[in-house]
């Protein structure tokens, strides 16, 4: 099964946790050292999903490709989700996949681009093998839900 997390940079060091019928979100500090260094690992490695998608990108009944970016909507921000349909020059075309609990100029279905540089996390599920490549943050944010 596949999770969708979504995650807020929060400036306070207290931690929250919001629910809605589909999503759960987690607040953590802005500079949340051990969530940076998920993010330089998906970023280290995020050739590789540039390269599955080149290869199976258009097959989308066994492959789904995501990217985690930053949305921002009057000063508040949200990192989440999007469907991954094209890397091209440096741009990842998609749809917004997410549903944010305070950033409210964007919904589920709206076309985005985002920067390579912009990527927080990646995933790729390979529905054949029902494996899951990337999603760095997975556990992470997992071990928040539990407190």
């Amino acid at each position: 099964m596949l999770f969708a997390y979504i995650v807020f940079a929060a400036v306070s060091c207290h931690y929250k946790r919001k629910s809605s019928d589909k999503y759960t979100s987690v607040y953590l500090p802005k500079n949340d050292s051990i969530l940076l260094a998920l993010k330089d690992t998906a970023l280290t490695h995020l050739q590789i999903f540039i390269d599955s998608l080149t290869i199976h990108g258009q097959d989308t009944n066994n492959y789904k490709f995501q990217v985690k970016s930053r949305f921002a909507d009057d000063g508040i921000h949200e990192h989440m989700w999007s469907i991954i349909f094209k890397y091209n020059n440096g741009h990842f075309d998609d749809l917004f996949a997410d549903s944010g609990f305070d950033v409210r100029n964007i919904k589920a279905g709206d076309k985005v681009r985002i920067n390579r540089k912009d990527v927080e996390d990646w995933l790729i599920y390979n529905k054949k093998d029902n494996r899951t490549t990337g999603f760095y943050s997975e556990k992470y944010l997992k071990s928040k839900l539990k407190k």
